[in-house]
């Protein structure tokens, strides 16, 4: 496998940058071609390890490293990229489809480079794969974390035309760092925001709104001034049926409580078969029973063992 040379490296000086015709800088479906053949090949290579080390532990008849998935994946995935990149220049599938990383000055990429290229490609990906779009609009087809970690990605024969000189930025650029964190913030809070903002517009969470804001249980620990807040959500549907589990945090003028409400949905509508929280005490509290005042005495199932006979008593009184 042939790797970049780095003796046909183009010789410039650290305030200078090698430019390319549009045309040799690599677009955006060749680059994710090759990105997805080395998920494959990573993939690969981890199940391989994997069942190395258990082989080996058997046959030896020693314990096991204990290698957790993602800490074995993780060695296996820098180890990757850091050999392949910065001392070969080019990874397996960037070989395969004739593509190489470079340095923006036209010389292998550092270890630095590729360190930080890889960690802000995750940045990249964040705000729906902005970052990665970007290569399709840019002068010289560079996502976000190239711009930051100073790299190209060219085909592997393409040639320099022309050297620039321009102020020495440093490894990292601190605007376009800055610009990248501040537009995926936004990104994820805008995201967020919607989740919630469907959450609340959803059935379940209004019907069990409208049952927590009525319920006489509720106003008693928490007052009769009510605000509300979801903690988490999830449905499971089978047809026309399902099934909803909803947390949602309720705070009053008295206290605040997280309520969790079960539901189901039957001929068409949804309806609360199972809703509590846990009160001051971790005593949980099933709100769909019927309230009775301020005193109330509650059965519990109990096992006492008294002369080899279980028996079952009375509780606990509330107030």
């Amino acid at each position: 496998m042939e790797g970049f040379d780095i003796k046909k490296s183009e010789s410039v000086t650290d305030a200078e940058h090698v430019k390319y015709n549009r045309q040799d800088y690599c677009g955006f479906w060749r680059r994710f071609a090759a990105n997805f053949l080395d998920g494959t090949i990573l993939g690969i290579a981890y199940k391989l390890v994997n069942t190395v080390l258990l082989a080996i532990a058997s046959l030896s008849g020693t314990v096991y490293p204990g290698f957790s998935d993602w800490m074995l994946s993780t060695i296996i995935f820098w180890t990757y990229m850091i050999w392949f990149k910065s001392y070969r220049g080019a990874t397996p599938g960037y070989n395969v489809f004739g593509i190489r990383i470079i340095s923006i000055k036209g010389m292998q990429v550092s270890i630095k480079q590729i360190i930080v290229r890889t960690i802000f490609s995750f940045f990249s990906a964040i705000p729906l794969g902005l970052g990665y779009i970007w290569i399709a609009v840019d002068e010289n087809r560079q996502a976000w974390h190239d711009k930051i970690a100073g790299t190209y990605v060219i085909k592997a024969d393409a040639k320099s035309v022309q050297t620039i000189r321009l102020p020495h930025p440093g490894l990292v650029r601190t605007k376009m760092l800055t610009s990248l964190i501040v537009i995926c913030l936004l990104m994820f809070l805008s995201l967020i925001g919607s989740i919630v903002y469907m959450l609340k517009k959803s059935d379940t969470y209004k019907l069990s709104k409208q049952y927590i804001s009525a319920n006489l249980w509720v106003q008693q620990e928490v007052g009769n001034t009510i605000e509300f807040g979801i903690i988490q959500s999830s449905k499971v549907f089978n047809g026309t049926s399902g099934t909803a589990n909803l947390t949602i945090h309720v705070s009053g003028d008295k206290g605040e409580i997280t309520i969790t409400t079960m539901l189901e949905k039957r001929d068409g509508g949804w309806q609360i078969i199972e809703a509590g929280y846990f009160d001051r005490e971790n005593n949980y509290i099933d709100i769909t029973r019927p309230y009775a005042g301020s005193k109330i005495l509650e059965i519990r199932w109990l096992n006492v063992p008294i002369r080899s006979v279980r028996m079952y008593c009375i509780a606990y009184s509330l107030g």
